[in-house]
């Protein structure tokens, strides 16, 4: 029950991720989430097709020149895996690992090395 009511609070702060950023987003970018999320229905890390969220590789408010660009996004979940923040950030919404491609593809090879892999993306994320 403790664990449900954790996960919810996380799956509830990860609608507000963006609040407190200095860049606002593109008046396309729900078109362009939209569509990659249709085009990349299942997380990328570990398959599931629930609570899925599109994750900017290099983060937009750095890079906002790629915004916008299929190529710098990637498919992610807040389901039970919390994929989003413990793979794509290292469980810190105010930080991002860099290597999110790779630790997605990892936990997808083999989720028995879920919780391995999301250790390491905590000790390399970066601070944003």
């Amino acid at each position: 029950m403790i664990t449900n009511l954790i996960h919810n609070g996380k799956l509830f702060l990860s609608k507000f991720r963006d609040v407190g950023t200095k860049k606002k987003r593109s008046s396309q970018w729900h078109k362009v989430e939209q569509k990659f999320l249709d085009d990349n229905p299942f997380c990328a890390a570990c398959g599931t097709h629930n609570e899925l969220q599109v994750h900017h590789i290099k983060p937009f408010h750095l890079y906002p020149e790629l915004e916008l660009d299929p190529n710098n996004l990637i498919t992610l979940c807040m389901d039970t895996h919390e994929c989003h923040l413990k793979i794509g950030h290292g469980g810190n919404w105010r930080e991002y690992c860099q290597e999110v491609v790779q630790y997605a593809a990892k936990i997808k090879q083999d989720i028995s090395q879920f919780k391995k892999i999301a250790t390491e993306a905590k000790q390399n994320r970066i601070k944003e």
